[in-house]
């Protein structure tokens, strides 16, 4: 069950508690009553009242608002968002050739740097990806990342470089690190960095309010979207709702 909090104005002190439907799964909707005179703790207790609701229902994960501020009571009650992580990391080879497009460069005339702490199952996926597809193809993940390399010399014949002499067009990192390039996705942590990019589902249209990453994500590890369903949009792509 997943649990659905936004702040609304209206009457009344307690949350309002509800099971609807929203693009095909049950969730539990949360609704916290708040207006410009509620002061701060007011409305800190409301939250936390909320959240303790959906709790007592089995609730463990939540979406909000993108802006949603009051994550601290939802995180202290036994709530957590949504992770997005492994959602942005299987999508990487689609965010560094939608990159590429953006650039004006053609993939085999480009050249894309995947940088990890260790070779994990979404950069090597990335990698059989566009191995075959880019120009110049590095790998920076120490030892393992040298490994890598060799095994998809002899698998595709392609140009799998040392990273340091490649001038990357595109980075795409999973972990922590300060590489170059003049597009760097950073697609790990509690909040991925998609450089201004974002993937949408072709022909459906997200419901407003919610953080669409989230959302998204959760779609597609519930199995009503596909990665073959979603397309990449570019920065500064208005988004429909």
């Amino acid at each position: 069950m997943i649990g659905i909090v936004e702040h609304k104005g209206g009457r009344g002190r307690r949350p309002r508690v509800e099971r609807r439907g929203l693009m095909g799964l049950s969730c539990l909707w949360t609704e916290i009553p708040v207006n410009e005179r509620l002061r701060d703790k007011a409305r800190l207790r409301r939250v936390r009242r909320g959240a303790e609701e959906l709790v007592r229902a089995g609730v463990r994960r939540v979406l909000t608002a993108a802006e949603f501020s009051d994550w601290s009571e939802l995180k202290g009650a036994g709530l957590r968002p949504v992770e997005t992580e492994t959602f942005c990391q299987m999508l990487a080879a689609p965010l560094a050739l939608a990159a590429l497009g953006v650039l004006g460069r053609p993939p085999e005339r480009a050249a894309v740097l995947l940088r990890g702490a260790s070779v994990g199952p979404a950069l090597i996926r990335a990698a059989e990806q566009l191995c075959p597809r880019v120009r110049d193809l590095a790998v920076d993940a120490g030892a393992e990342g040298e490994e890598l390399a060799a095994w998809l010399r002899a698998e595709f014949g392609a140009a799998v470089r040392p990273p340091e002499t490649t001038g990357a067009d595109v980075v795409l990192c999973f972990g922590p690190g300060e590489p170059a390039g003049r597009i760097v996705f950073r697609l790990y942590g509690p909040k991925p960095d998609l450089a201004g990019f974002f993937p949408a589902p072709q022909g459906l249209n997200l419901p407003g309010g919610l953080d669409r990453l989230p959302l998204l994500a959760l779609l597609w590890e519930t199995g009503r979207i596909s990665k073959e369903g979603l397309k990449i949009l570019p920065p500064n792509t208005k988004l429909l709702t």
